[in-house]
């Protein structure tokens, strides 16, 4: 009769557990939206990322800061970076089928408490960065791309406990997110944003002609419009 009981107990916990997120992650923005701010070269502009604005790729070598005013204190959370285009032909602001490197992999950082992100904010490059507790499962790897334009999305998710995460020496392209998050029971993300990188062959800043591989002329015409219009 023990052995039924127990049987019958694990039965409604394997039923009842929070299940692996089996959906695809999409650029969106949640509501609030996850903080995200670049230290831009140059500070030539605002580094606040709004949910589909644009960056130039030489402009964001650096990691940002990340801030999620809703994170529960006691609780760790992993962020993550991917490209889900993955092909560098998109032309902003027309929407393009996912390439042959999707998705590509840019940032993994796991074990972040969440007092961090609910005050000063997660920040790579800062000495206090967590004292030794965060798991840098992948750095910040700026976008790379040798034309026209990216979309990049970042994803915070809520862990169950603290994470012992394996080293990832794979390749940064097809990266299998799904399994990812299947692996270390991640689940859905608690809050996303995310941005697009356009390449240019010279900076606007600096006064000479674009040439080579750059987005037309044109690429700003239709912001905010479309399927790609930025968060409200």
């Amino acid at each position: 009769m023990q052995i039924a009981r127990q049987f019958f107990t694990l039965c409604l916990a394997l039923i009842f557990a929070p299940s692996a997120y089996a959906g695809n992650l999409a650029y969106e923005c949640s509501t609030p939206i996850l903080e995200v701010k670049f230290p831009v070269l140059y500070g030539h502009y605002n580094g606040t990322v709004t949910g589909g604005n644009l960056f130039l790729s030489s402009d964001i070598p650096n990691p940002p800061t990340v801030i999620w005013q809703k994170a529960n204190i006691k609780k760790l959370y992993t962020l993550m970076m991917v490209d889900l285009d993955g092909n560098a032909y998109g032309s902003y602001p027309d929407a393009v089928a996912p390439g042959k490197n999707s998705p590509v992999r840019h940032w993994i950082v796991g074990n972040i408490p969440g007092d961090v992100l609910r005050s000063r904010g997660y920040d790579e490059t800062s000495s206090k960065a967590g004292n030794g507790k965060i798991d840098i499962v992948m750095p910040y790897r700026t976008p790379f791309i040798p034309m026209v334009s990216d979309r990049y999305g970042l994803y915070l998710f809520e862990q169950n406990k603290a994470i012992s995460f394996v080293p990832l020496h794979s390749a940064i392209t097809n990266f299998d997110y799904a399994d990812f998050i299947e692996k270390y029971k991640l689940g859905k993300p608690k809050a996303s944003n995310y941005f697009v990188a356009v390449h240019v062959s010279q900076s606007p800043f600096s006064g000479k002609p674009f040439h080579g591989n750059d987005v037309s002329k044109n690429w700003h015409k239709d912001f905010g419009k479309g399927k790609l219009a930025p968060c409200n």
